[in-house]
């Protein structure tokens, strides 16, 4: 299920707006999906709430689940943005065709085991944050602009850059 598909049938569902006629402030913050052997999860789509300064989650999959709100992941001071709809001109397999791409010519040995795909709108702009998770214990990340499709930044981090020591 692409995304926009999954929007609309968390739009449509009791349980949305349920939960949204009692948090008419609450705004669209950010989609993930994480895949696997070419096989997509369900997606987690999180509404933001500015006046508990928390976040909803809710599942969607063949059924729509919402999780106890929670914290939001934030540096102090910091604001939560909006996703704006109209300009995600881009969607997930666009974005995932182009990242595949990036990471053949760029980290060509590198092979990915899970794939985490989050759209989101954060101080680079609206964006889709692709990170490939790889055999050799590395992260590749990509980041790419919704609304034109750009690749705004990638690079290659090693997990054992991480530890404790």
């Amino acid at each position: 299920m692409d995304f926009k598909t999954a929007l609309k049938k968390l739009k449509e569902s009791s349980e949305f707006k349920k939960w949204i006629s009692k948090n008419k402030e609450a705004y669209l913050t950010y989609a993930f999906t994480m895949i696997e052997n070419s096989e997509k999860s369900e997606w987690q789509i999180g509404y933001y709430d500015k006046k508990l300064d928390k976040v909803a989650v809710f599942n969607v999959n063949q059924k729509i689940e919402i999780n106890p709100e929670q914290d939001v992941f934030k540096k102090p001071g910091a604001s939560v943005k909006k996703i704006n709809l109209k300009d995600v001109k881009f969607g997930l397999d666009d974005v995932l065709k182009k990242a595949d791409d990036i990471k053949e010519k760029k980290y060509p040995k590198e092979i990915v085991t899970k794939t985490i795909a989050i759209l989101q709108n954060i101080e680079l702009g609206q964006l889709w944050n692709i990170t490939f998770i790889t055999s050799s214990f590395s992260t590749i990340n990509i980041k790419i602009d919704a609304k034109t499709g750009k690749t705004i930044k990638h690079e290659l981090v090693s997990l054992f850059q991480f530890r404790a020591g």
